[in-house]
């Protein structure tokens, strides 16, 4: 599993991406989450890759004010718009992704010691999967006008 930031080269996997329907109550799409990251600094929109190279999934991390509405901590950084594509669902993807997600953000972010997330309350796949993986609940929120819990793991 390789995780790559998000370049223009890259557009080529993102459009054929495939995120189903139902899942976009919950997630934006790659494409939106590019499309705000090119207007945002703070937001590095990243690619996973299998050891076949093709793109199985797509999560954007937000440093700075992404994170503000979480946690006072200027180290921190906000894990945002996970989706797994729909080809590679129901295989461990997801569950690896998470497991390994500290590990690269102590590569691309030396300075980061804390990721937060939020889930839908109404997502208990996902809740339990970032649980499973010993993500702690901090409390709730509003997110996008959805009611989120919001999850802390520490570097």
């Amino acid at each position: 599993m390789m995780f790559t930031k998000y370049t223009l080269s890259s557009w080529r996997y993102i459009k054929n991406f495939n995120i189903v329907e139902s899942d976009r109550r919950f997630t934006k799409t790659p494409a939106e989450n590019i499309q705000l990251a090119q207007k945002n600094s703070e937001r590095f929109p990243t690619l996973v890759f299998n050891d076949n190279q093709q793109c199985v999934a797509f999560f954007t991390l937000h440093i700075g004010e992404g994170v503000k509405p979480y946690t006072d901590n200027p180290n921190a950084i906000f894990f945002r718009s996970f989706s797994v594509d729909s080809e590679f669902r129901g295989r461990g993807v997801g569950k690896a992704v998470i497991e390994n997600l500290p590990v690269y953000i102590a590569d691309t972010f030396p300075t980061v010691d804390e990721i937060y997330l939020t889930v839908n309350t109404d997502n208990e796949v996902a809740l339990q999967l970032y649980k499973k993986c010993d993500y702690c609940y901090v409390g709730d929120a509003d997110l996008e006008g959805k009611p989120v819990h919001i999850l802390k793991y520490t570097i």
